[in-house]
């Protein structure tokens, strides 16, 4: 069938919903301080149509049919409010709610959640529009301006996220706030279910005080899925390459709201075993020559499951919260840090039993804030390399008496207990209704220790992963946070006191005992300033010089194909960020953002060789970038998208013709995605909908290793032409097409979600030019309750 075809009978098809003349509500929703509330719910009773409020208080609900309905409003710590409202064909009406507070604790309680936003936070992207969708986290991130996930191949591969101009651990993860170091591999965002998650806040540049990391580039915090009542979720998804993702998330709170407990849980399987364009080894000649092979030793699972308990609104405790997670995660290696040489036997597997405590209380009639965070990890790695020969692409085994395993000839066994105890004290407290001051507290503590039979020995034969490596970091922020003009200018100084020791051994060639001790003390500034300029628009600065810690599995490696390096020195960076931001609902979004970096000793992830990654320096980078994000309601019905980032980032090495000015290696400097998306109400009966999308990513040709500036293409900004080196060193252009739907049967509560993905079988390569999956199909069944 022709494309032609297909839109005429889309057209026919949905003629009479087009025709039928439908209205909208718009409003904004602000507390009894006159400050907008960000992500409240708002809903029409008689109906399954809804909406969250932007970060201004603004909403809308389109394609409400003509009728007289109730129109409600809810938040955590606010009366819930009500409106009758008369809709009528084509029109569109205003409705505002000033909520009030229930109590004095609740309202503190509510108001800490509304300062979690902070006022330096760049975009918000909801996942409630997208959760029935069969797309993972990392597609829907993808689809924004400035960032781009990078995964090392299919379901389960490692994950590089880069934030304007910064990756990899550059930009750091929280959920609901705290850091995830402690979560090792089990809570990665290629594998989180979207349908668990509320929002994904994303900050370029200075973070906020609540989360009060040492990040360089920004940061993403994921918001779990909490409601003012309890709610149940559940989702199956089934596509190709024998991928499985099961997800099941549930909240209760009881009638006086004092009591609450809740479930995260979520299932990941896939055999992984996509086709891939590869150089096979002739056993005749011993030439290279290029195969295309099914890959046969690539599957993957993993399970996460988090339980938790709470109290609260008590008079010695705002809230109380005792979490237990468990996670497992196994997977089979196909290849190393790059695709040169396939494994058929190795296998890796982390797991860990984590519990956590949380206390908020408010006191001195709510001046004084205290949130508190502990948790204890104990996480156990695990390697299986004893083939005692080696596979080539197509699965065949040779046997070898010179070699006990395949990625190291030497083997191993490794059992690696990585222990992280994680403190995190945010205090806040409000000297004026426009001026709070601000201390956040985040103490580390992590040690490695383990053994490996096959693995390196000092001299006197004693395994070096039986000497505990120990590292402890502490960042400390403070500082004052000012709103003026009636909340319209918002301003955030701050100070940051950064201190760690590592202490490790290691042993050379000749098993001589290499012992490593680093300290080191710093301090940093940040400045930010937001303004809103109109109820729809805002404009804001960040200028930050800042240290960024190794994170410990750049120091110790992470127990399989990433290496420790315990001479990594820290990153400082000098930071620049400026953005403007106009959001009419209903109507238009524009976003720019532009940043300038500076930094030396920028922490990397590269290969060693095929087989290992390990983090290491690189000395100076230069760079400036700048992001753009658009997005225009053509009907009611109707929305187009568009974004593009393009980032200039360079090596600073006058010593080095070769390297100088030459971009940051593996990083891709212009991207861009365009998307439609289409919703309709009434197709087949009274209460179903359904929402049609179409979405279009394109990235520029990038390299693996560095080359130099002379080489590069000659087109505008390196955007056209092609580079005179060697195409194994490039990752080549890239253009991935994916449409899908959602049909919701039910008002909201069932839904029906099938995406094909890569519709046109391009191929895809991505960290190193490892390449992911091609053309795939997914179905996702969807329950809430």
């Amino acid at each position: 069938m022709s494309i032609r075809s297909i839109l005429a009978w889309l057209l026919l098809f949905y003629t009479p919903a087009l025709l039928a003349q439908k209205g909208s509500v718009k409003g904004r929703i602000t507390a009894s301080d006159g400050k907008p509330l960000s992500y409240i719910t708002v809903g029409v009773k008689q109906t399954a149509s809804g909406a969250q409020t932007d970060e201004n208080g603004n909403y809308i609900i389109q394609q409400i049919a003509p009728g007289k309905y109730t129109l409600s409003a809810s938040a955590v710590g606010y009366k819930p409010a009500e409106k009758v409202i008369s809709i009528t064909g084509g029109s569109t009406i205003t409705a505002d709610f000033l909520l009030q507070t229930t109590s004095t604790t609740l309202e503190e309680v509510a108001v800490q959640g509304y300062k979690s936003g902070g006022q330096i936070r760049s975009q918000t992207i909801s996942t409630a529009a997208y959760k029935e969708q069969p797309a993972t986290l990392v597609e829907l991130m993808n689809r924004a301006a400035g960032i781009r996930i990078r995964q090392t191949g299919g379901l389960g591969s490692r994950s590089n996220l880069m934030l304007n101009g910064f990756q990899n651990r550059s930009v750091r993860y929280f959920k609901d706030g705290i850091p995830l170091d402690y979560l090792g591999g089990g809570f990665d965002i290629s594998l989180v279910p979207s349908n668990m998650l509320d929002r994904v806040e994303v900050y370029k540049g200075v973070l906020p005080f609540h989360l009060g990391a040492d990040a360089l580039g920004g940061a993403i915090n994921m918001i779990t899925a909490q409601d003012t009542k309890s709610f149940l979720n559940a989702s199956f998804e089934h596509g190709s390459f024998n991928t499985n993702r099961v997800s099941l998330n549930g909240y209760y709170k009881n009638a006086s709201g004092k009591f609450f407990a809740g479930v995260n849980a979520f299932y990941n399987y896939a055999d992984n075993n996509y086709k891939v364009n590869v150089q096979q080894v002739d056993t005749a000649t011993g030439n290279k020559k290029d195969a295309a092979v099914k890959l046969f030793h690539n599957r993957f699972s993993n399970y996460y499951a988090e339980g938790f308990i709470g109290i609260a609104g008590r008079k010695w405790a705002d809230e109380l919260r005792f979490g237990l997670t468990a996670f497992s995660v196994e997977r089979q290696f196909q290849f190393g840090s790059t695709m040169d040489k396939p494994f058929g036997a190795a296998t890796g597997k982390q797991y860990s039993v984590v519990p956590t405590l949380q206390y908020k209380k408010q006191l001195w009639q709510g001046k004084l804030d205290i949130n508190q965070f502990l948790v204890y990890n104990s996480l156990h790695a695990k390697t299986v390399d004893t083939a005692h020969g080696h596979y080539d692409w197509y699965g065949h085994f040779s046997p070898s008496s010179n070699s006990i395993g395949e990625i190291s000839d030497r083997g191993s066994l490794s059992d690696i207990t990585f222990k992280y105890f994680t403190s995190r004290t945010n205090l806040s407290y409000k000297l004026t209704p426009g001026q709070v001051i601000n201390v956040n507290v985040v103490f580390n503590n992590f040690s490695r220790t383990g053994e490996d039979p096959y693995g390196f020995k000092f001299k006197n034969e004693k395994d070096v992963l039986t000497v505990p490596a120990k590292y402890n970091k502490i960042i400390v922020a403070g500082g004052l946070t000012s709103t003026f003009l009636e909340g319209r200018l918002q301003n955030s100084l701050a100070g940051k006191f950064y201190h760690y020791n590592t202490d490790a051994s290691d042993a050379d060639y000749q098993g001589n005992e290499i012992r490593t001790k680093n300290s080191n003390t710093a301090w940093g500034i940040a400045e930010g300033i937001k303004y809103n300029i109109t109820r729809y628009s805002s404009a804001q600065l960040s200028v930050e010089t800042a240290l960024r810690l190794p994170e410990q599995d750049e120091l110790f490696g992470d127990g399989n194909l990433k290496l420790s390096n315990f001479d990594l020195h820290p990153e400082r960076s000098l930071n620049i960020n400026a953005g403007y931001k106009i959001a009419v609902p209903g109507r238009f979004k524009i976003e720019a953002n532009a940043f300038y970096r500076y930094t030396k000793d920028l922490i990397l992830l590269m290969p060693i060789n095929f087989m290992y990654a390990q983090s290491q320096n690189v000395e100076k980078v230069k760079g400036a970038g700048l992001d753009a994000d658009a997005s225009v309601n053509i009907f009611s019905w109707l929305e187009a998208s568009g974004n593009f980032t393009y980032q200039d980032l360079r090596l600073v090495n006058p010593g080095n013709v070769a390297t100088d000015k030459a971009r940051l290696r593996n990083t891709p400097y212009f991207f861009a995605n365009a998307g439609l998306n289409a919703r309709f109400n009434k197709v087949l009966f009274k209460e179903d909908k359904i929402h049609l999308y179409w979405y279009y990513s394109f990235v520029r040709e990038y390299y693996v290793d560095y080359i130099p500036k002379s080489v590069e293409p000659d087109g505008f900004l390196g955007l056209f032409g092609k580079t005179k080196i060697d195409a194994r060193n490039v990752i080549p252009d890239q253009q991935v097409h994916t449409a899908g739907f959602t049909y919701y049967p039910d008002k909201n509560r069932y839904a029906i979600g099938f995406q094909t993905r890569n519709i046109f079988d391009t191929p895809v390569y991505d960290n190193f030019r490892i390449q992911n999956p091609g053309r795939s199909f997914s179905l996702k069944i969807s329950y809430s309750l």
